[in-house]
């Protein structure tokens, strides 16, 4: 059998809506049961897939982390005359820089890539006016946050010592960019801090850097 090549790639923003690809027919009719599995490219999920069955059932199966997907199909003849397609999401924390990437589109054994596009992203940031307590670190105060941004709206507040973000200690403001570099702006860092003698961990999507 022949399997032709996905005839769109899509441009895909990171944490944005789904695109889709097709895989056109080759307007051949097979004795065989039709099997069809899918692996999402690199940074990406995916949402659906429409194999167009027509008078036969085609169950599909998407992974619950969206990184695969399967049709089967029990029926021994079917026509492969209309387009296969696949819905595909870029993952909020693709590499900021993005790039191209492919995973597999397999039918009955014929394998095509099935490659996206992930648009470049923005650095994201923590959007406060941010000092080391000391030279030597010690953790980071908090002198004041942006109004109206993502991370006033998390929670931060000045006054607070950050200590930690994503599970790394950050002694000092170099720390902290450190571990920020290279997230877009909308992931979500947990981020400890100090407040009033406790440690609170606060959720904050890393806004755009300016």
């Amino acid at each position: 059998m022949s399997l032709p090549p996905q005839n769109n790639v899509p441009d895909l923003d990171a944490g944005g809506p789904a695109a889709s690809i097709d895989y056109p027919p080759d307007g051949v009719r097979y004795n065989q049961p039709l099997s069809i599995s899918i692996q999402a490219p690199p940074h990406t999920r995916i949402t659906g897939v429409n194999p167009r069955c027509t008078g036969m059932s085609c169950p599909v199966q998407i992974a619950p982390d969206g990184k695969s997907a399967t049709v089967q199909s029990s029926f021994s003849l079917y026509d492969f005359n209309a387009p296969y397609t696949v819905d595909v999401v870029a993952d909020i924390d693709a590499p900021l820089a993005g790039g191209s990437f492919s995973g597999t589109f397999t039918m009955n054994g014929v394998t095509q890539p099935l490659t996206v596009n992930i648009k470049p992203g923005i650095q994201g940031i923590i959007a406060g006016n941010l000092r080391n307590t000391s030279p030597q670190g010690g953790g980071i105060r908090v002198l004041s946050v942006d109004p109206g941004s993502s991370t006033e709206a998390a929670g931060l507040l000045p006054g607070d010592l950050i200590i930690e973000a994503a599970g790394i200690l950050t002694p000092t403001v170099n720390d902290l960019d450190a571990v920020l570099r290279g997230k877009r702006s909308g992931v979500t860092v947990p981020v400890v801090v100090r407040r009033g003698g406790q440690l609170v961990t606060l959720q904050i999507p890393l806004d755009p850097e300016p």
